[in-house]
C-alpha cells in the first residue's frame, strides 16, 4: 500500500530541493497547479505516466518518489504522524509495523479501533488481551468476549 501523505512530502521536498514553484512543476507536467498541490497534501498521487516524468525532472528514481523502499519506522507516541491514518491501520494488520496495541489503542478513531479489534476477534492480529482489555469501551469489551464463546 502507498502512503499518499509520504509521496506527497516527497514530491513537495523535490520540487523546492529543484527550486521550481507548485506552477513551474504543474507547466512541466501539463497539469494544474491544483493537481500538484492535492499530491503534495497527500490526497492524490501522480498517474504512472506523470511519476515515470516526475522522475526524469527530480532525477530520481519512480520508486524513490514513491516511498517504496522507505523504512516503515513509527513514532509511538503519535503512530500517525506525517503518515496517512489508513496506511498505517493497514501496515498492522499486514504485521509491516510492529506496535504494542494495547500502548497505542488511545490514539485510534472509533472506527480504527474496531478495524484493529476485529482483526484481532479473527486471530489475524495478536496482542496481550488482559493489557488491552481494560483500555476498551464497554461495548469494545463484549464485542471481543464473543470470541471466547
Amino acid at each position: 500500500m502507498i502512503d499518499f501523505k509520504k509521496v506527497g512530502n516527497k514530491i513537495s521536498k523535490y520540487r523546492k530541493n529543484n527550486n521550481l514553484t507548485q506552477d513551474d512543476l504543474a507547466e512541466k507536467l501539463f497539469v494544474t497547479r491544483q493537481l500538484v498541490s492535492k499530491w503534495e497534501n497527500g490526497t492524490g498521487i501522480p498517474s504512472i505516466d506523470v511519476l515515470l516524468e516526475l522522475s526524469k525532472i527530480f532525477n530520481v528514481t519512480f520508486e524513490d518518489i514513491l516511498c517504496l523502499n522507505d523504512e516503515k519506522t513509527i513514532n509511538n507516541d503519535d503512530i500517525f504522524q506525517g503518515r496517512n491514518r489508513m496506511f498505517v491501520i493497514q501496515s498492522i494488520i499486514r504485521k509491516e509495523i510492529i506496535v504494542n496495541l494495547p500502548n497505542i489503542f488511545y490514539q485510534l478513531s472509533p472506527v480504527e479501533r474496531m478495524i484493529i479489534l476485529k482483526e484481532i476477534k479473527e486471530g489475524e492480529l495478536t496482542c496481550d488481551l488482559d493489557e488491552l482489555f481494560p483500555k476498551l469501551t464497554p461495548g469494545e469489551q463484549i464485542y471481543l468476549k464473543r470470541k471466547e464463546k
